[in-house]
């Protein structure tokens, strides 16, 4: 493979997305009102001529003279469809009304706003009859990358949401009205978040290619989540404050996979004290988790019942990962012997360590 594809392969590994919005849907009757906020960074990829001074940002007053083009941009990539089946498909798009725009100035509260601020589009889309269902499609900034994520929320009437990550891979998402409380929604982001969040994945197979027993690896997931839920908590209410070490967390969880990876290689044997490791690193990888969940916390009244469903999702995706990985090589290993040295052989051992070294470091360079 040459050096080449190497890189590509990495690259198609990006452990975070590049590019981040929110969006809010309030559904009142047959009117849906949308506010959707996008990081002004990713608005000046895909729109240069709105930055008039050639700075590379965007101010307040860029985004006023360029509102009209901002949003005919948004809404032609943001779309509501009402007549959708039950996986989101079909339907009728509903037209969006005029809207307006405005610049959100840097700050620490979020996530989409601590680097170079954000753009605040607000439209309304109506139907010819009450809304009972619709389904939302992001394709936003599709021209500059595929890795944008948008953090979507369906408020109904009677206050119930429902909340969805949509990207390349899930561009559409359906959402009825009583279809789910606080718990349901975030746990399934904390799900989705688990099974798309590379980086925590390459965390865990670091784990699982130094266990001797399947009973161990579960004690070690168990430890990093219960780490990860303490600074989670901290961070995403507010008690401790990291945003201005983002990138420094980032930058120092890639270094605690290759670790993770490298201890494996150098001390196979030290198994006892991987919990250790599990939890330590569990307070870092809680604090990541927080600039993802801090968005959609922003406008939600039951925070602690959403921070619990999250750790929850999350606990959930990484014992189905574990189940999926570990378990086959448990059942071949007492097969092969009673009382087996490690879960897996060592070709897979040595190789899943290289492999996880090396995109803990890569990611590493990317961060830094």
């Amino acid at each position: 493979m040459s050096p080449a594809a190497v890189l590509l392969a990495l690259a198609a590994l990006a452990p975070h997305p590049q590019s981040l919005s929110s969006s809010r849907v309030e559904v009142a009757g047959a009117e849906a009102r949308v506010t959707l906020r996008c990081q002004a960074l990713s608005v000046v990829e895909v729109l240069p001529e709105l930055d008039f001074d050639g700075d590379g940002a965007l101010d307040a007053e860029e985004v006023l003279a360029g509102g009209p083009r901002l949003l005919n941009y948004a809404t032609a990539r943001y779309r509501l469809f009402t007549g959708s089946d039950a996986a989101g498909e079909g339907g009728a798009p509903l037209a969006p009304s005029a809207g307006t725009a405005r610049y959100l100035a840097p700050s620490d509260e979020s996530d989409l706003t601590r680097f170079g601020g954000a753009v605040e589009l607000a439209f309304t889309c109506r139907a010819d009859d009450e809304l009972r269902e619709l389904a939302v499609e992001c394709t936003l900034f599709r021209e500059v990358g595929s890795e944008h994520v948008d953090l979507a929320t369906v408020v109904w009437p009677d206050g119930t949401n429902q909340a969805f990550t949509l990207s390349v891979e899930r561009p559409r998402a359906r959402a009825s009205a009583g279809g789910g409380g606080t718990f349901g929604v975030f746990w399934r982001l904390g799900l989705d978040h688990i099974l798309g969040g590379w980086d925590h994945l390459a965390f865990l197979f670091a784990l699982l290619l130094s266990s001797r027993r399947l009973r161990a690896v579960l004690g070690w997931v168990t430890a990093f989540t219960v780490a990860h839920s303490v600074t989670l908590a901290l961070a995403t209410l507010g008690v401790v404050d990291v945003s201005a070490w983002d990138r420094l967390v980032e930058s120092a969880i890639a270094l605690s996979i290759a670790y993770v990876a490298a201890d494996t290689l150098w001390r196979p044997g030290l198994a006892r004290g991987r919990w250790v490791e599990a939890f330590v690193f569990g307070l870092l990888h809680g604090l990541g988790f927080a600039g993802f969940l801090s968005e959609s916390l922003v406008l939600e009244a039951s925070k602690a019942t959403a921070l619990f469903a999250f750790n929850v999702g999350v606990e959930s995706g990484q014992l189905v990962v574990v189940a999926l990985l570990a378990a086959p090589f448990a059942l071949a290993a007492r097969r092969r012997d009673p009382r087996p040295e490690f879960l897996l052989p060592k070709p897979l051992r040595v190789g899943g360590a290289w492999l996880v070294l090396a995109l803990g470091l890569w990611w590493f360079f990317q961060r830094v």
